[in-house]
């Protein structure tokens, strides 16, 4: 059920990760599966009218000492399947952990574009006044030149966090939300698809665990009978109305 530590600091290759969460869905997959089973015949035996006298004589007294017997393997399918819930909710968002948050990427084939044009924008980055700096980051996102928008996004950095003290010129905040925004668009047209796969199946491993945890919840409740008061009264809902 854990065969991975998620806290041991040590960094998973996309082979690694992969593997990680295909046998956490497994785990919480065959684990809720067995749990549904057992509930299912819980709730089968509450149903039963073929136990009993011909007038259903002793037919509650027949279902209590089948749900008595049944009780361990219901109770522990429910733990195994909380358990397997809790490693995998665990080992995805590890993985989630390691990939981070989105970020943006230039192909290979573009890089070397990319160094001989940093300088000149940097340098221009440096200099320009921000109205100017922004016509000019906007002009490369228009011509969706890659390595141009890869430079320039990287370039201005500086210049959106330097917000000078006091009330800045209306021209210059305007133009520092802008290049904001450019940046923001570069990031979602070079975002690295590279871990997509990995967490779209890290998704998928948090909403099984998420189910497979909710269903062990509720089973456990059931086992658990009717909330009592604390005199052992059955503990009646307050009316919607």
């Amino acid at each position: 059920m854990d065969p991975q530590r998620t806290d041991s600091g040590d960094a998973m290759t996309t082979d690694q990760m992969a593997r990680l969460l295909r046998t956490e869905l497994d785990n919480v997959e065959a684990a809720g599966a067995v749990h549904a089973r057992e509930a299912a015949r819980w709730d089968g035996n509450a149903k039963r009218t073929d136990v009993g006298g011909p007038n259903g004589e002793g037919r509650e007294a027949i279902i209590a000492a089948m749900h008595a017997a049944h009780r361990p393997e219901l109770e522990a399918a429910a733990t195994a399947a909380a358990t397997a819930a809790r490693s995998a909710d665990a080992n995805a968002r590890a993985v989630l952990r390691q990939i981070g948050a989105d970020r943006p990427a230039l192909p290979a084939a573009m890089r070397s574009a990319a160094a001989e044009l940093a300088p000149l924008v940097e340098a221009d980055a440096a200099r320009l006044p921000l109205p100017q700096l922004a016509a000019e980051f906007r002009a490369a996102v228009a011509s969706n030149d890659a390595p141009a928008m890869w430079v320039w996004s990287r370039a201005v950095a500086p210049r959106i966090a330097a917000r000078p003290a006091g009330v800045e010129h209306p021209n210059d905040a305007n133009a520092r939300a802008e290049l904001a925004r450019l940046t923001s668009q570069v990031r979602d047209v070079l975002r690295d698809t590279t871990y997509d796969p990995i967490r779209a199946q890290a998704d998928r491993v948090l909403e099984r665990a998420s189910a497979a945890r909710a269903a062990a919840d509720r089973g456990k409740r059931a086992l658990a009978g009717p909330a009592k008061t604390v005199d052992g009264r059955t503990k009646v809902a307050w009316p919607t109305s």
